[in-house]
């Protein structure tokens, strides 16, 4: 009975280039609603960008249509998943962004 033989190798993932950043993102949604904030973008599969979102009246499901609708352009390259981290993140955030405030004052 033969030994088996495994090749192991190590590769780095690195963003295409055409792969769209944050700030790219961030800059095209402002053109639609000033107000949007770009929380967080995953790149969970080659072919899938996961764009989370956030506004300071809250996520619905239009407001996810309006920026898919908006992004459309990323469609030709990829699956588009927008959806907001929920409440909790924006409640840290209003809770960090008050004690920010106090401590400069």
């Amino acid at each position: 009975m033969g030994l088996a033989h495994f090749f192991y190798a190590y590769t780095q993932i690195t963003p295409a280039m055409n792969d769209p950043t944050e700030q790219e993102l961030q800059q095209q949604l402002s053109d639609l609603d000033a107000d949007i904030d770009v929380v967080a973008l995953e790149k969970p599969r080659g072919d899938t960008l996961r764009l989370f979102i956030d506004h300071p009246d809250g996520v619905d499901l239009a407001l996810c249509e309006r920026v898919t609708k908006h992004m459309k352009h990323l469609l030709a390259d990829f699956s588009l998943e927008v959806s907001s981290p929920g409440p909790k993140y924006r409640d840290r955030r209003n809770a960090t962004s008050s004690e920010t405030k106090e401590s400069l004052q």
